[in-house]
């Protein structure tokens, strides 16, 4: 919720309009079915899915399967029936991405996605870890101002 402002400031500024957003945190994989790919898609109107580095437990029982080491490999995230998200491991012997629709997309699409915006360099799509090093440049560059 508090980050959705700044997203759809951010949006107003670009000069062209993505066809589709990929978000660094959640969607569907959210105790309301909402993370920030699927809060933000109601405004966005296009489609968007969420790629997190790290397991979201939406409830305390359910954990996720690991997949198995190939590249590509995925495990679905099922909770009381129902698919929430994937575990997906995007280069052999590494820590698997955690991915969920927002909306206008189906989760077979965003991991295909998922894994066509990942290069050698890293295990995150190549758009989620952008966003993520700028981030720490910035709260850097904050924090020295705030050490002024």
């Amino acid at each position: 919720m508090r980050e959705l402002p700044l997203v759809l400031k951010t949006v107003e500024l670009l000069e062209t309009k993505p066809d589709i957003y990929v978000f660094d945190g959640n969607g569907y994989l959210h105790p309301r079915h909402a993370g920030i790919a699927t809060h933000a898609s109601f405004y966005l109107d296009k489609p968007t899915f969420g790629v997190a580095k790290s397991y979201f437990r939406v409830d305390k029982q359910t954990d996720y399967v690991e997949p198995e080491k190939e590249a590509g490999s995925f495990t679905d995230i099922v909770i009381d029936g129902e698919v929430y998200g994937r575990a997906l491991r995007t280069h052999r012997d590494v820590r698997p991405i955690f991915v969920s629709v927002g909306n206008h997309i189906s989760l077979e699409t965003a991991c295909q996605l998922a894994l066509m915006l990942t290069d050698k360099d890293s295990h995150v799509p190549v758009p989620t870890r952008l966003a993520d090093l700028e981030t720490h440049v910035e709260r850097e560059k904050e924090r020295r101002k705030g050490s002024k």
